[in-house]
């Protein structure tokens, strides 16, 4: 999130706060005059506040009351900090039997906010309607225990009720590094606050101008809003008190609904950013086993502690720190980029889905189109990877912890897990010239053992690779004299492990190549344990007691033998039909090299049935019992011609 988004979400819920804050005068059965000026002495006589007015006045017939020209500035806080308001008017004032308070109408005319040198916020025409504050009487602000002092505070200002407020403008300005930036928020809208939960708020449109090294880079926003803001779920996290017997509950809580910014756009020197929304939907938070929030308290109220102890501390609390949030969907859409050497830049939707400590569903994007000057271009329908899984922030610090110290430990269960990956619709372009695409490539990885899947699916639809970028010469004119340009493939296969019986599976091994050839794979190894696969040092060494047990090859001919027969006749000047005849005549002879007379017998008719008519050959090993896949690879190694044996490979050969 941006330092700008951050604040205006800060500034959203500030003013909430404030136009309630210039409204807590009762704390006793008093009226009204007597109750604002007992609050403001009460509050002017603290160690940490001074505040004053200029006038207060109560027209009985309206039932308003006005107090002109308050300031409450703060004493003791590092940094300073300043509220005023111009005319502030109370209408049908009444207090409440717990010390609270409820007036149908509050409005002020100005307001200010002051934070030190940091900056300010001057907001005009400020309205609430029908608002009901809980009593504060017993609230004390801690300036050493900061976040729980606003943790508390949050927690009564979530059992106020109301029925709307208003800010008719917001103008701000910050300084930081010397520099200062100024920011418009239009007007502020809350509607509806009932049971902690803040219905609905409204604010635009946002401007900004920021100076930068570069040129000044201005923001607009047309409009941000947000829906079902739940201030207890956000005290529930943050109060300490709240954790029973000082423990978590690790339960999700609401935090926000949805919040949405429309047309947003950075202008910056030769260059800009638009995007039609960026949009954030169920922003939750729970207890972690152990609350935080005293790190924080530190943190903010101990700046000149040592860098060696706050780094400790909050190692001590990485844990929580890490597992407390979580969010449903961040999504952004219609992204348009312009800059210098960039001819086109469009992303229609960029989404994380289910982000928390346990993972993330999906990271992914939709109607991306790139094209940079003389670079070529890049488009596609989808990309997406997604089921991911994290180990427990628990088991991350203990990690962390042990790395620190020296100690040896297991980093497998550290790795993550991922579930699937996809891409649709791609293609790359270069020069007008399309380089390759696919239609779908997607692969799925399941049955997680530790980090190793043992279930592996593969599916690859419509690839379309252009050969002329082969590097190789010879290769590309014998692709050329094929009658090639370009390969059209669908591919895919599907790879599991069995615990059973200790196998792997490769189950429907298939490429087709487009008016080339199709081939199906099957095969059966087995021999790989549990314990192979969940340590990594005997995995690498699983090969020597794989065995063989079955296997399958099929190629289907898609006009591959024709055509590399008239390639080769063309070559040799010999009409396409007799270089055939010789061909397969010559089989028999060509095979001797193989050294195998009994294996040659089988596959020599096999090979001239596929030569002379199109058709499928289909090769099986089925050996009598498993052979070891060690004393397969040495025999291809030192006696190549045993291998058919071994294997008892038979081979058929089939015509439409």
């Amino acid at each position: 999130m941006s330092r700008s988004s951050l604040r205006v979400r800060l500034l959203a819920a500030g003013v909430s706060a404030a136009a309630m804050t210039a409204s807590l005068p009762a704390l006793a059965e008093e009226p009204i005059e007597t109750a604002i000026r007992h609050w403001i002495s009460t509050l002017d006589a603290s160690p940490n506040w001074v505040a004053g007015f200029s006038e207060l006045s109560y027209d009985e017939g309206q039932r308003t009351a006005t107090l002109r020209n308050l300031t409450i500035r703060s004493e003791t806080l590092a940094t300073k900090l300043e509220i005023s308001f111009g005319n502030i008017a109370i209408t049908n004032y009444a207090e409440a039997a717990d010390g609270g308070f409820k007036a149908s109408e509050i409005t002020a005319d100005s307001g200010k906010l002051v934070v030190g040198d940091l900056g300010s916020s001057k907001l005009t025409d400020i309205r609430v309607d029908n608002l009901a504050v809980p009593s504060f009487v017993n609230y004390v602000f801690d300036q050493n225990r900061i976040f729980t002092s606003l943790a508390k505070g949050w927690g009564i200002i979530a059992k106020a009720s109301v029925d709307s407020v208003r800010v008719g403008r917001i103008e701000a300005t910050e300084t930081s590094e010397g520099q200062t930036s100024a920011a418009s928020f239009g007007s502020y809208e809350l509607k509806g606050m009932a049971n902690g939960v803040i219905d609905q708020v409204t604010i635009g449109p946002v401007s900004q101008e920021m100076p930068s090294p570069d040129g000044l880079l201005k923001f607009t926003i047309d409009k941000i809003e947000a829906r079902k803001y739940d201030l207890d779920a956000i005290s529930a996290v943050f109060d300490p008190e709240r954790y029973i017997g000082g423990v978590g509950d690790g339960k999700w809580r609401t935090a926000l609904g949805l919040e949405i910014y429309r047309n947003f756009s950075i202008e910056m020197p030769g260059a800009s950013i638009r995007m039609g929304t960026f949009e954030m939907e169920n922003l939750r938070l729970r207890q972690p086993p152990k609350s935080f929030t005293g790190f924080l308290d530190t943190m903010l109220a101990t700046s000149d502690r040592p860098e060696d102890e706050l780094a400790q501390m909050a190692l001590e609390q990485l844990s929580g720190l890490l597992s407390f949030a979580g969010v449903g969907t961040v999504r952004l859409t219609d992204l348009d980029v312009t800059a210098p050497e960039v001819e086109r830049f469009h992303l229609g939707d960029f989404h994380i889905n289910d982000f928390s400590s346990d993972g993330i569903g999906e990271i992914g994007l939709r109607d991306l189109d790139v094209a940079i000057q003389d670079k070529g271009s890049v488009g596609a329908e989808r990309l997406a990877i997604g089921g991911f899984k994290f180990p427990a922030p628990d088991l991350v610090v203990a990690s962390v912890f042990a790395s620190l110290g020296g100690a040896e430990f297991d980093p497998t269960p550290m790795i993550p897990t991922m579930g699937f990956a996809e891409a649709v619709g791609v293609d790359v372009t270069q020069g007008g010239k399309k380089l390759g695409a696919v239609d779908r490539a997607r692969i799925d990885l399941d049955a997680y053992i530790g980090p190793v899947p043992t279930s592996i699916t593969s599916d690859v639809r419509g690839l379309d690779l252009d050969l002329s970028q082969i590097d190789d010469r010879r290769a590309r004119e014998m692709i050329k004299g094929l009658g090639y340009d370009r390969l059209v493939a669908d591919y895919g296969f599907h790879l599991s492990w069995r615990e059973a019986d200790e196998s792997v599976i490769l189950d429907g091994f298939k490429l087709a190549i487009k008016d080339l050839a199709t081939m199906n794979v099957d095969a059966t190894l087995t021999g790989l344990t549990r314990q192979a696969i969940e340590d990594p040092k005997a995995l690498e060494g699983a090969l020597a007691s794989l065995l063989f047990t079955r296997g399958k090859l099929s190629i289907e001919d898609k006009s591959i033998v024709e055509r590399a027969v008239g390639m080769q006749a063309k070559k040799m000047n010999v009409e396409p039909d007799k270089f055939r005849q010789q061909i397969a005549g010559a089989l028999p002879l060509f095979l001797m090299v193989l050294k195998n007379p009994g294996f040659q017998a089988k596959l020599a008719p096999a090979l001239q049935a596929f030569i002379k008519a199109p058709g499928t050959m289909t090769i099986t090993a089925a050996p009598a019992t498993p052979v070891p896949v060690m004393q397969l690879i040495e025999t291809a190694d030192s006696a190549p011609q045993k291998l058919p044996d071994l294997l008892q490979i038979e081979i058929k050969t089939t015509t439409p």
